[in-house]
């Protein structure tokens, strides 16, 4: 017969055997060595563009080309008295008597135009501003890199390099005058036809 001595034995014994069954719900709790942490990171600094400060001499020499190109076709800046036959009929050596439409100055203009000059709808566009007669004047206006630049017409002789477009210069502010008005206009004939290089809004 056991006794109750040996039943509490048993007991005991059993209970000890068993395992103790771990909560799901608690967590393990592990201290972390502020040592250890991992380093944090910074991404270097962004390098800011650095400002153009003039054309690149090529690109300059090929916007001055171009508007002179332009100029002979059309018989403008005096060329007709230099022996540049102009593409349009104008009325004569150094007349203006004779209307040239918008079409005409396009095709003369895209003649002159359509050899030498690779830049041309990459580095700058041309804008050859119009009165009722016909063509006026023409303006190369700087893209891309080139951009706020541009260069005016002028006189047989005398260098149409690029210059800033801006108000604080005598030449520059020429040619803000001269971008507002062919960019406010609608007879005015771009080249490339698509092109509009024209100042932001406001």
């Amino acid at each position: 017969m056991m006794t109750i001595g040996s039943l509490l034995a048993t007991v005991w014994l059993a209970t000890a055997a068993v395992p103790a069954t771990k909560d799901p719900t608690t967590k393990a709790h592990t201290t972390k060595d502020p040592t250890t942490a991992a380093p944090t990171t910074t991404a270097p600094a962004t390098k800011a563009p650095t400002p153009v400060t003039k054309v690149p001499a090529a690109l300059g020499q090929e916007m001055a080309d171009a508007i002179v190109a332009v100029n002979k076709a059309l018989g403008l800046e005096s060329w007709p008295a230099h022996g540049a036959p102009p593409c349009v009929d104008r009325g004569g050596e150094g007349s203006l008597t004779k209307d040239v439409s918008a079409d005409d100055t396009r095709r003369c203009a895209g003649e002159a135009l359509s050899k030498g000059f690779p830049e041309l709808g990459k580095g700058y566009a041309l804008a050859i501003l119009m009165t009722p007669g016909g063509p006026s004047t023409v303006i190369a206006l700087g893209q891309a890199d080139a951009g706020g630049f541009g260069a005016y017409s002028c006189d047989p002789g005398r260098k149409c390099l690029p210059t800033r477009i801006q108000t604080t210069t005598k030449w520059g502010k020429r040619l803000v005058e001269r971008q507002q008005k062919a960019c406010g206009a609608t007879d005015t004939v771009w080249f490339p036809a698509e092109a509009r290089v024209c100042p932001a809004a406001p």
